[in-house]
């Protein structure tokens, strides 16, 4: 009678139509994304230097190109995201000792809007961020001035931070 009762179970359990593995990649669809080419700068902020539009898209690709989205640059994608520059500050805090030594401490601070626009919807969300970058700078008698890349630079620090912010509520 065990055996019976056993050898129906057992069919029982064989015979269900149990849920299939995923395989990883394959039938999963991404959402595809396209980065705006136009950045706003916001004109409260003053900036109007076209490097600094083209290194916050290049910050924007590196920070999408982290997430679940498909970057694409065909006009048919299904997200296209494009930023602001809202607002840039830099309190700074600066003294001097006969002109020979010299301490500076700047924060820059930068906020950011990213609009995330669902073609399929025709939808529009607003996603804000802040990055903050502080730096202290001592120097005695010499000022070094280099030409670095804008990701590399305290703003593009602060300008990164933003956007990572806001990537925080995309995903």
């Amino acid at each position: 009678m065990k055996k019976y009762l056993l050898l129906l179970l057992l069919s029982g359990l064989f015979s269900q139509n149990l849920p299939q593995p995923v395989i990883v990649g394959q039938d999963v669809s991404y959402p595809t994304l396209k980065i705006s080419n136009f950045v706003k700068i916001n004109e409260k902020v003053g900036i109007e230097d076209d490097r600094v539009k083209l290194g916050i898209r290049q910050l924007m690709e590196e920070a999408f190109s982290n997430s679940r989205y498909v970057l694409v640059d065909d006009d048919n994608a299904d997200f296209v995201a494009s930023a602001e520059l809202v607002y840039v500050g830099q309190p700074n805090q600066a003294f001097s000792i006969l002109g020979i030594f010299n301490r500076r401490n700047t924060n820059t601070q930068v906020n950011i809007e990213i609009s995330m626009i669902d073609n399929k919807n025709n939808k529009t969300e607003t996603y804000r961020g802040q990055g903050e970058t502080k730096t202290k700078i001592t120097a005695t008698g010499l000022q070094i001035s280099d030409d670095i890349p804008f990701n590399r630079t305290e703003f593009g620090g602060s300008v990164r931070k933003a956007i990572d912010n806001a990537m925080g509520d995309i995903n």
